[in-house]
């Protein structure tokens, strides 16, 4: 049974997370916000297509986590936290049951900010969904990706090729969220960039605005135990894994004497991070594998799954 927009506001309305800085709520017109004075506002958003980034096969709850998860590791990648949302959504099947799990798959990221919902917009149409987050930063290091420095460390957050896997396997992966990273490298890093468009974007994004080279070992990034068996029986290419995104891990660089307090304070924490090169002087990148060179297309891009 198909239900209203004013029954979707009041499901909304009814799971939201509450913040003091929302004067005015979802439900009207507009919401207002008073927000922290001593923070910088930082905004993203994204767009998630029926038969572009998804199949028909989808859940409403994955579907509302990975949207969440994708705004969240943009501001991640800028050092901020979330704080609001809006959401607009466009549903063939407008039901009651649809709209109360995409609601608990994004809370079950935004619960622990907390994030609160202050508006959007429900249309009827083939299925897309648009969030546009917006955080807060204490930090004036934003990391730019035109900030990267010669010698600089190479690090990512995390295993890479578990949305490629997922894929493989006909699933849908659902990403661990580093903000509390993001948080911390603003302290630290000289550049960080979000993973959504895989490995090599990320790569090519930070030296193309840096002007600078790479040297990546590429037995240094993690992988899991799958992949691995996939990639020594030539199943699957370091090429396939490198190219591929949708991990939404972070990818960052630090200056050498930076790199070395930034491992112990997330050892502390008990944050992984992962050293998988530096930087260099010249243009050219270079990715070998046990001191072997790999020869992978470094501009090959990702293109989000398609039918």
């Amino acid at each position: 049974m198909k239900i209203s927009e004013k029954d979707i506001i009041k499901i909304v309305s009814n799971n939201n997370n509450f913040r003091e800085e929302v004067l005015i709520p979802i439900g009207e017109d507009a919401s207002v916000l008073y927000p922290q004075q001593d923070s910088y506002l930082v905004s993203t958003t994204d767009t998630m297509v029926f038969r572009t980034h998804f199949n028909k096969d989808i859940t409403p709850y994955e579907l509302g986590y990975i949207a969440a998860a994708s705004n969240i590791s943009d501001l991640s990648a800028m050092g901020a936290t979330p704080a609001f949302a809006l959401i607009n959504l466009t549903i063939d099947k407008p039901t009651k049951e649809y709209i109360k799990e995409i609601t608990r798959g994004y809370n079950k990221i935004f619960k622990s900010f907390p994030v609160s919902v202050i508006g959007g917009d429900t249309t009827y149409g083939p299925p897309s969904i648009t969030m546009t987050l917006i955080g807060y930063a204490k930090n004036s290091n934003f990391m730019l990706t035109s900030n990267a420095k010669a010698e600089d460390k190479i690090f990512i957050s995390g295993a890479i090729g578990e949305s490629f896997l997922a894929m493989k396997n006909n699933n849908y992966h659902l990403p661990a969220i580093r903000n509390e990273l993001g948080r911390v490298l603003s302290d630290y890093a000289n550049s960080c960039t979000d993973m959504s468009d895989g490995f090599l974007e990320s790569l090519n994004n930070i030296t193309d605005k840096s002007n600078l080279g790479a040297h990546i070992q590429v037995e240094n990034i993690a992988i899991n135990k799958k992949l691995k068996e996939l990639i020594d029986t030539e199943k699957v290419s370091w090429q396939d894994i490198l190219s591929y995104g949708d991990d939404y891990e972070l990818f960052f660089t630090v200056e050498e004497k930076n790199s070395l307090i930034l491992k112990s304070v997330c050892k502390n924490i008990g944050i992984e991070i992962y050293e998988v090169g530096n930087l260099t002087h010249n243009n050219e990148i270079k990715l070998s594998f046990k001191k072997k060179s790999l020869d992978i297309n470094i501009k090959k891009r990702f293109e989000h799954f398609k039918l």
